[in-house]
């Protein structure tokens, strides 16, 4: 073990040494720079942070939507309250929960950005199937094909951890 250390301590001066060599300018770590491009590339990796976070958020919620909804439709029908199923939604997103015959849909709107959220469960002879989608506008029409809900054009499907047929 001594060796290995002793390699790797001589592998890693030797490279700073002929970064030196080369003229090779060493950057301080991001954190530590200062400037308006180090200011600006650090908020835009908070934002990007904090979007990513909030779409972990909403497809938890929307997973269990379908899951809660599939779960539901077994037991004689679909709810359309979400105290119901059991669903508390995080800070930050306002849903928009709304049924029809033989379908339930639960859009969430975050407070900041774009993309928005939703989840449908629709009954196809007396099945229930269920999706989650993001994408951008109001959802238009849903499709079914091969056996399995689709999303709306141009919007993108969400994993429901298998919850969902």
């Amino acid at each position: 073990m001594p060796i290995a250390l002793r390699w790797s301590l001589i592998s890693v001066l030797s490279l700073l040494g002929l970064a030196g060599l080369v003229q090779l300018p060493l950057a301080p770590p991001l954190l530590s720079r200062t400037g308006i491009h180090t200011d600006q590339v650090l908020a835009d990796l908070e934002s990007q942070e904090a979007h990513q976070e909030m779409e972990a958020r909403a497809a938890e919620v929307l997973s269990g939507f379908v899951g809660a909804e599939l779960t539901r439709y077994i037991w004689g029908g679909f709810s359309g309250y979400l105290d119901v199923l059991g669903i508390a939604l995080p800070e930050g997103l306002e849903p928009r929960l709304s049924e029809g015959p033989g379908m339930v849909q639960l859009i969430l709107v975050p407070r900041s950005g774009a993309v928005r959220y939703v989840a449908r469960v629709e009954a196809f002879e007396n099945v229930a199937k269920g999706i989650a989608c993001r994408g951008s506008g109001e959802p238009g029409r849903f499709g079914f094909e091969g056996g399995k809900l689709r999303c709306p054009s141009g919007w993108q499907e969400l994993p429901l951890d298998g919850r969902a047929g």
